[in-house]
């Protein structure tokens, strides 16, 4: 008891003092454990296993510890420029919403190609969290892998930032990142979003509801750019407060869809004829509400997908789809690997991916609208 006061002392007292002085300003010399050791008056092997989230130190002393590095500019990427040039033979993939199945795919060919040669894939799902993702940047830079592919979650850059130094380890995956210069295979989302958008306008719907995941997401923010971006090319302008925000499980797509119902008016509130989901299983889920409250599709109302899960074909009716190459994006992800990890190639590769529109029957003319269809 008498050691945590005095440590408790210490940590207020240089808050005290930091405020005077601050630290490290014009120096050069990098900030490693021991610097966060000397500063916090702590045992070395008590801030390596703090940073490493060890179950032996405890959770007080490790926020105590996390604070003090990230104050002094640490990143757990120092841990990386400290090896010694062994291998781990180990890819680590963090990577969110990792039941959908084109991402599944996408893993399972990665695994696949690479076990050739020896290395093994590790895969985190941060499912969205920011806060989660941290953690597990974190956990999986301490583990020293050979090579990391990063799907971010937020647009927040702080989480990029903990892979300064490693860029060249790196593969961020769906978007190019400013000012980043890692390698990338960037898949066009806003493409995506005004294929969607111009399928279902092509058939005289304007009344259209979307669901997706909240804007902060950047794949989200680039699929609603393509959205509106579609909606100005037919003169329309396109309302926000038509956007229900979702996970990615067809129990939310359900539920989304049928918090709209009323049952006084017997109807959805607001109207609409046309569906766009940024995720096939959400699409299902909206399927059981429309069909629960005996609206047809697409008679009634038109559904469009995005990813092309394989069972989108034996849908009821089929449903229309932006098709995500998983296929693609998984060979240019081992291309990238191969040339680092086997020829050592120093070239910064980047990649870009369009996604395409595979029609079917979902998607039909506006209700009292005479347009021809695609076939």
């Amino acid at each position: 008891m008498r050691r945590r006061n005095v440590f408790r002392q210490m940590w207020g007292k240089r808050q005290m003092n930091d405020k005077i002085s601050p630290r490290n300003e014009g120096k050069s010399n990098p900030v490693t454990i021991k610097t966060i050791a000397n500063e916090l008056g702590i045992s070395f092997s008590t801030v390596s296993k703090a940073l490493n989230n060890s179950s032996l130190v405890k959770e007080e002393t490790r926020q105590i510890v996390w604070a003090k590095a990230k104050e002094l500019g640490y990143s757990p990427n120092m841990l990386a420029r400290g090896l010694r040039g062994k291998e781990t033979k180990m890819i680590a993939a963090i990577i969110n919403d990792t039941v959908n199945s084109v991402i599944s795919y996408m893993l399972n060919a990665i695994t696949c190609e690479m076990n050739k040669y020896g290395y093994t894939l590790m895969v985190c799902d941060p499912q969205f969290d920011e806060k989660t993702e941290q953690n597990i940047i974190m956990s999986i830079l301490s583990k020293q892998p050979d090579f990391v592919i990063f799907s971010p979650a937020t647009s927040n850059p702080e989480n990029l930032k903990l892979f300064s130094g490693l860029e060249d380890k790196l593969i961020v995956m769906g978007r190019r990142i400013p000012g980043f210069d890692c390698n990338c295979v960037d898949v066009d989302y806003e493409a995506g979003g005004y294929m969607s958008a111009s399928a279902v306008l092509s058939q005289g719907h304007r009344e259209v509801l979307v669901l997706m995941e909240p804007l902060e997401f950047p794949l989200s923010g680039q699929f609603i750019s393509g959205v509106e971006r579609a909606f100005r090319e037919y003169g329309l302008v396109f309302d926000r407060s038509r956007i229900r925000h979702t996970q990615t499980t067809v129990e939310s797509g359900f539920q989304a869809l049928n918090s709209l119902w009323n049952e006084e008016q017997q109807r959805y509130e607001p109207d609409f004829t046309a569906i766009i989901s940024f995720c096939d299983i959400v699409a299902h889920g909206a399927y059981k509400s429309l069909y629960m409250h005996k609206k047809r599709i697409p008679e009634d109302v038109s559904v469009i997908g995005f990813d092309d899960n394989p069972l989108n074909e034996f849908s009821m009716p089929p449903l229309t789809a932006i098709r995500l190459p998983g296929e693609n994006i998984a060979q240019n992800c081992v291309n990238i690997l191969k040339s680092k990890l086997l020829t050592k190639s120093p070239a910064i590769y980047c990649d870009s991916i369009t996604p395409t529109l595979s029609w079917r029957k979902s998607v039909g003319p506006a209700p009292d609208k005479k347009i021809d269809s695609y076939d």
